[in-house]
């Protein structure tokens, strides 16, 4: 089996805070990749299963993927924001991994999920993101882009079901939303099918 790197590294916002993630890869990465986590107030941070699941994904598939703590989480300064302050977190990810000339992945999970899909920046070239409740904030940057958004969501989730994602999202522009069946919003039992449409999403 091929050789996993995971390397630790410490970046600042442009406002001042010092973030702490991970920088996972393979020999030779083709691309980048961020992960952004779930909601910091109720548990969430770069360890949590599944942005281990969609880190592992993007590896495979052959990119360099950074998952990393928004700003008053482990080992980040700062305090929780609510969610445009992580916005910032999310731009200083992006300066710390991205690579000109390859391809870059935005990614995140619940309340990160939220997060990616809100920050367009240029370098980016796909959102790929896993049970976006889709309420932290009131639009997103990413639902009039042409760049290639998609949407994973479980059937059974407790927030906002793979059915309800579909009906809020109709309109966005370039927006695939791809059903994972027998799961709810934690996807326990169920990371393979998850990592499975990740690695689809990038293919």
């Amino acid at each position: 089996m091929e050789r996993v790197d995971v390397e630790t590294l410490r970046f600042e916002t442009i406002d001042g805070v010092s973030l702490e993630g991970d920088v996972v890869s393979r020999a030779d990465p083709t691309g980048a990749a961020v992960v952004c986590h779930p909601h910091p107030l109720y548990g969430g941070s770069r360890h949590d299963s599944v942005v281990a699941a969609i880190s592992r994904a993007l590896v495979e598939a052959g990119y360099r993927a950074l998952r990393f703590d928004f700003r008053g989480t482990g080992g980040s300064a700062g305090e929780h924001g609510g969610g445009e302050p992580e916005q910032l977190d999310l731009v200083a990810a992006i300066d710390a991994v991205a690579v000109p000339g390859q391809p870059l992945v935005v990614a995140g999970y619940s309340f990160g999920a939220d997060v990616a899909l809100s920050v367009d920046d240029p370098r980016v070239e796909r959102w790929v993101t896993v049970a976006p409740v889709l309420s932290v904030f009131g639009s997103f940057a990413a639902a009039s882009d042409g760049r290639s958004k998609t949407l994973i969501a479980a059937t059974g989730d407790q927030f906002r079901t793979a059915r309800d994602v579909e009906r809020a999202t109709d309109g966005w522009i370039a927006t695939d939303i791809v059903a994972i069946d027998a799961a709810d919003h934690f996807f326990q039992g169920r990371l393979g099918p998850v990592e499975e449409a990740v690695r689809a999403a990038v293919a």
